[in-house]
């Protein structure tokens, strides 16, 4: 693997990752395959030794014993919690088979061989894919000790290798059918949906990706005797992603779907979930057919028409909201529904001989069927019974027997569903098309049948195990085969570990001229007679000496019928019988019932059907592709586009055969160990080295580690790399030179490498950051400063000091704390400017403004929680306060000149009108006369006689509600007596005067006088001159504005306007 500029989160992509054993003391490797100096020892599974012992300790829970040879009794008291295969102490089939019975038992269901996951079916649900599972697996190291083996791993390294390095991956699953490849592949796209991004749009593409999982199973699987929900199709995806790591689309490649399905089944077998889930979902009632599944010819024949634990009806509804979510148009989803009606009724449909061709004999399941395929039934019959044919240029209709009526029909419901499958992939790949220019990479996940042995083998399992072999040749070329010539060519010494090479079964079936397919291609097209005995008796000329065929007529097939023959596939022996072989390959559809469909009502069928254009029949002669030929063709263009990405691999198995859980069956296990190639997967990975690199590359990357080799390195390339290695502590036994790359065994140096460089990176980061915060930080203490100049510079000539300038408001965070104190100079500093302006009659106004402005504030209060504090909202400090208003008459004046010459008091602070509520809740006219002692509430007469005197150092606390009203409740030291004002009856608001005057007064009377702004919604006071007897005020927004007054004042409430 290469490895670029990235952190070592990325690391995780190591292509052979493994934990190589240590040298022994003569420079030998003691496990036997790989020796530095030439001695060579048995290809066996010798002793490793105490050094090899030792070191497997950390990674094992159990200590286990270095005797005991190859007793099983052994293995299981010692190599039972290795988490990765490769560690294993011996290496046969047997020590895998019970490692992987241990952690089956204890449902740890994956293991690692190198960066290779290994999954075992559990049959049940385990507790190990939420989101606190995602989180721990986010960005984590594949090989971290702390982290039990996990396919969320395995897909974190890809999905880091593709946005980290821009490296397109592919992630194959392989195994068995029943072995859990379709679950693999959900839970793939359950982590990359959690781990990815977002933005523009990544989570509508992610929710679509997820929702083509439900519409692909529901019409691609199927319960089969071993799997109760088998792909019968193949599927590549391609998750495309942009230069963020977000989701931008994907494309879907089906695969030969098994389309003989639809018109047979196997014993307790069933035909396509979608069938079922338009039964159980009431869907085919509604389209007024019988409603059970058993009443169809084509849903009853494996008498299974319901599964244990599968809910049809909950399952269509599911794929309904799916094929909303992806945009089906809702006469989209119509016409499917109709097409697959359309195709269960031409199960139902009967032929009867009628002179000397076929008729449909069932006339009311006909009108039906060609009601839901949108076209006649005249026009349906005449394409089930009659079939036309060009010859020499012109057309000749013949009519059809019984038989051949039966089989048309058959044929157009198998080419009907198989044509509806492939659209729905290609209209959801319309759907899910990313535009080219924001795709950064791709992850593509291939999730095919698996390899399938039944007790009668027919074409669909001779092509799914031919994608299997091809699938297994292109894992050996990748894993086995390429690792050990790259030594090879490097000059690393290397001692051959042996594998099977499946190469040849797969040129026997696919290799021209005389593959078994290019044989029975020749078959199907020659002139005369043509039979599946003849294909057969052809195979058996051509192979009959071949290592992996065999037959009745070899010799080498013993007991077998005379219309078999066994192929030795890498999983074992498959019998295969030849009947039906030329027809499915063939795979002939009638001219005359692609014509009945193409020239139907329904949009879709005519997109389905092109080739029923009878304008198009004219000059046809060439024969379509053959099925077996289209199929080998799409496995080579698989094979291609695999090749070219980076692999990773899930190898698949099934722990028994009756999908139930706890329990395991190492015959069955063993057998797909050993067809897998799993054990020689593990001593390739053991024996070689997990990490190479080109020199240059190497030396690029890491020599920042090194004082020696950083910044520039100016000897010899490998003794650069030898210093930084060195500098690390790390034995050159670990690590060795090719011809023009290094190799590291050890995967520990690879992270110990790798995380000093990431020290030292964030040290170097770290530097560069500091400078450039700082130059950062004196541009915006520049650009600060000089907008601050060029806004106060000349502010000292300014007539108002620079009031009605604008502070600079973007202010740097870093700056903050100085602007802060900067403003506050230049506020003090206003303030200064303004104060001495004024002569002393204005500043003592001002005084008094300021004294109002901080009792509405609220800046007055004592003993008041800061949760009940509040303001007043209105206050005019632009009015002139001089104590005696312009609405008190001058008698008035007069008069109250007098009240205070006849007190104690000096000065007439205060004098204006009021209203005030009395003992009775009327409301009566006063005179309100401040003095420097007392406050006076006088008649509104002319001769002001005092009604009541209050002594400043009595008075409690004055009372004002928030809003915009004039009214202070005055309360004082004796119970019953306190006061109601309003200070706003003439229209003009004394209040706010009133309120600073007496708090100054109070003041120079030695007394602090507690204002309190209140934002309860009712002010309770007494002054029934009884204690005890209080009452409640309520203020409230006036609904009308008539009045004088700037507030309404009556018995239980103040009106004020909004």
């Amino acid at each position: 693997v290469t490895a670029d500029d990235m952190s070592s989160a990325t690391l995780r992509r190591i292509s052979t990752m493994s934990r190589s054993p240590p040298s022994s003391p003569t420079g030998e490797m003691e496990h036997g395959v790989s020796k530095r100096r030439g001695s060579t020892s048995s290809k066996g599974s010798a002793d490793l030794g105490p050094m090899r012992r030792r070191s497997l300790h950390r990674y094992s829970v159990t200590k286990g014993s270095s005797s005991g040879g190859g007793r099983r009794g052994s293995l299981r008291r010692g190599l039972m919690a290795v988490r990765d295969l490769v560690l294993l102490e011996r290496i046969d089939h047997d020590a895998v088979v019970q490692v992987l019975r241990k952690r089956f038992s204890d449902d740890q269901i994956y293991t690692y061989i190198g960066n290779v996951v290994v999954s075992v079916n559990p049959y049940k649900n385990l507790n190990i894919y939420d989101s606190a599972t995602i989180d721990k697996y986010r960005g984590a190291n594949m090989f971290d000790a702390q982290l039990p083996p996990h396919i969320f791993s395995l897909t974190d390294a890809a999905y880091g290798d593709m946005r980290f390095r821009g490296n397109n991956q592919c992630i194959i699953i392989s195994g068995e059918s029943g072995a859990g490849k379709t679950e693999a592949s959900k839970k793939i796209m359950q982590y990359i949906a959690a781990v990815s991004g977002s933005s523009g749009g990544g989570d509508a593409i992610k929710e679509k990706l997820l929702r083509t999982n439900p519409v692909l199973e529901a019409f691609g699987n199927a319960k089969t005797i071993r799997n109760d929900n088998s792909s019968r199709f193949g599927k590549y995806m391609d998750m495309e992603f942009d230069y963020h790591g977000n989701p931008t689309g994907g494309t879907i490649t089906t695969y030969l779907l098994e389309k003989a399905r639809v018109v047979r089944q196997g014993d307790q077998e069933r035909n396509f979930h979608i069938f079922y889930q338009l039964a159980a979902a009431g869907e085919l009632k509604n389209l007024g057919l019988p409603a059970e599944a058993k009443q169809y010819e084509y849903l009853r024949q494996g008498n299974c028409v319901q599964v244990k634990g599968v809910q049809d009806a909950r399952d269509f509804r599911e794929v309904q909201n799916a094929l909303k979510s992806l945009g089906f148009l809702a006469d989209e989803v119509k016409q499917i529904i109709n097409s697959l009606g359309g195709v269960l009724m031409l199960g139902q449909l009967g032929f009867a001989t009628h002179g000397d061709q076929a008729v449909v004999s069932t006339s009311k399941e006909l009108d039906q069927c060609a009601k839901l395929l949108s076209t006649s039934s005249k026009a349906l019959e005449i394409g089930l019974t009659s079939n036309t044919i060009i010859a020499r240029g012109k057309q000749v209709t013949s009519p059809l027997n019984e038989e051949q009526a039966s089989y048309s029909r058959h044929t157009l419901a198998k080419a009907l569903y198989a044509r509806l499958f492939d659209w729905l992939a290609s209209r959801m790949n319309t759907i899910l098309r990313a535009d080219k220019g924001n795709v950064k990479a791709v992850i593509g996940v291939l999730d095919i049948y698996g390899f399938e042995i039944f007790t009668s083998n027919s074409f669909e399992q001779f092509c799914i195990n031919y994608c299997n072999e091809k699938l297994q040749q292109l894992f050996i070329e990748l894993t086995l085969k390429t690792e050990q010539e790259e030594y090879k060519q490097e000059g690393i010494t290397w001692v051959e570990v042996e594998y099977f090479n499946n190469r040849i079964i797969c040129d026997m079936i696919d290799k021209k001229p005389h593959g078994m397919l290019a044989i029975l291609d020749e078959e199907c097209i020659r002139p005369g007679d043509r039979s599946d005995e003849v294909w057969l008796s052809k195979l058996n000329d051509q192979f009959k000496k071949h290592s992996h065929y065999a037959s009745q007529a070899t010799k080498k097939g013993g007991k077998t019928p005379h219309d078999v023959f066994i192929l030795t596939h890498y999983a074992g022996e498959v019998t295969y019988n030849v009947e039906g072989f030329l027809d499915k390959n063939t795979d002939t559809l009638f001219r005359d019932l692609s014509r009945s469909m193409y020239e139907c009502d329904s949009p879709l069928l005519k997109d389905l059907f092109p080739e029923g254009d009878t304008k198009k029949w004219v000059g046809v002669s060439k024969r379509p592709r053959t099925a077996g030929t289209t199929f080998k063709e799409s496995m080579a263009t698989m094979i291609q586009i695999l090749i070219v990405k980076s692999p990773s691999y899930i190898r698949c198995i099934k722990p028994n055969d009756k999908k139930r859980p706890g329990q395991y069956d190492e015959t069955s296990v063993l057998h797909q160990v050993c067809y897998l190639g799993l054990l020689e997967n593990v001593k390739v990975r053991r024996a070689g080295y997990c990490y190479r690199q080109p020199l240059e590359k190497f030396l690029m990357r890491f020599k920042v580690i090194c004082p020696k080799t950083y910044p520039v390195w100016k000897g010899e390339t490998q003794e650069g790399i030898s210093a930084i290695l060195l500098f690390l502590g790390v034995d050159p036994s670990g690590y060795e030179f090719g011809r023009t790359k290094v190799f590291i065994k050890d995967p520990q140096t690879v992270f110990k490498l790798e995380h000093e460089r990431d020290r030292k990176m964030e040290e170097i980061a770290v530097v560069i950051q500091r400078f450039w915060r700082r130059w950062r930080i004196r541009s915006r203490i520049k650009d600060y400063w000089q907008e601050l100049i060029r806004t106060y510079g000349n502010v000292a000539r300014d007539p108002h000091w620079g009031r009605h300038f604008r502070w600079p408001a973007n202010v740097p965070p870093v700056l903050r704390e100085p602007d802060r104190q900067l403003h506050a100079v230049y506020l003090n500093w206003w303030a200064k400017k303004k104060v001495l302006s004024l002569d002393e009659a204005q500043r003592s106004a001002t005084r008094l403004k300021i004294i109002a402005h901080a009792c509405f504030s609220n800046e007055m209060a004592r003993d008041q929680p800061d949760s009940a504090r509040s303001h007043k909202k209105s206050i005019d400090l632009t009015r002139t306060y001089d104590g005696v208003y312009g609405d008190v008459p001058a008698q008035t004046r007069n008069a109250s000149l007098r009240v205070i010459n006849s007190n104690p008091d000096s000065k007439l602070n205060f004098v204006a009108p009021a209203l005030k509520l009395n003992r009775g809740g009327k409301v009566d006219r006063r005179m309100i006369i401040l003095g420097d002692r007392n406050l006076f509430k006088v008649d509104s007469g002319m001769k002001c006689n005092v009604k009541r005197t209050i002594s400043l150092p009595d008075l409690q606390r004055v009372t004002i509600s928030p809003h915009s009203d004039s009214v202070a409740i005055l309360y004082t030291d004796r119970p019953g007596f306190d006061t109601v004002l309003d200070l706003g009856s003439t229209g003009q608001n004394h209040l706010p005067e009133f309120i600073a005057r007496l708090y100054v007064a109070c003041r120079d009377q030695g007394h602090r006088l507690n204002v309190v702004v209140t934002g309860e919604p009712a002010l309770e006071y007494n002054n029934s001159g009884k204690a005890q007897q209080n009452k409640a005020l309520t203020f409230m927004a006036a609904t009308d504005s008539s009045g004088s007054g700037v507030c309404q004042l009556t018995k239980n409430a103040v009106y004020y306007r909004s």
